[in-house]
């Protein structure tokens, strides 16, 4: 099993639609853990 690790907490915040956009540390943590899956895979 593989675990993909990231920066932070994997999550973003908003109340209303669209607001995850806005969260700009949410949006960074999740395209790190997002190139991190991405390197995973080519690894495979």
């Amino acid at each position: 099993m593989f675990l993909v690790g990231s920066t932070y907490w994997n999550m973003v915040y908003g109340k209303d639609i669209g607001d995850v956009l806005i969260d700009d540390e949410g949006m960074a943590n999740m395209r790190n853990i997002g190139q991190n899956m991405a390197g995973l895979i080519k690894q495979l």
